[in-house]
């Protein structure tokens, strides 16, 4: 059901470099999402981070410093900040 899920609202598929510079994994479909909210002391706040997320099984995890390649763009991992153990989502910058 999850595959499926992915399959129908996913944005494309990605390649992602992690920060020591292995193997670059591809064509993996991710779900990008633009002003990414965040919960803060002062509640729910829009910030200027993207949000990506993808399957678990398809990519374990992401280290701040990785880089996502997304429809010719690059995102660089700030952080993870969810992994339910089936998706993981991960804060990213626009980076040159």
């Amino acid at each position: 059901m999850l595959r499926t899920t992915v399959a129908v609202l996913n944005d494309g598929c990605a390649t992602y470099q992690d920060p020591a510079g292995s193997v670059p994994i591809s064509g993996f479909e991710v779900l990008v999402d633009y002003n990414l909210q965040r919960a803060g002391p002062e509640g729910i706040f829009i910030t200027d981070q993207v949000g990506i997320t993808w399957r678990k099984a398809e990519l374990p995890s992401a280290g701040r410093g990785g880089v996502f390649t997304h429809n010719g763009k690059r995102y660089l991992v700030e952080e993870v900040i969810a992994d339910d153990g089936h998706m993981v989502t991960a804060a990213c910058m626009v980076s040159a």
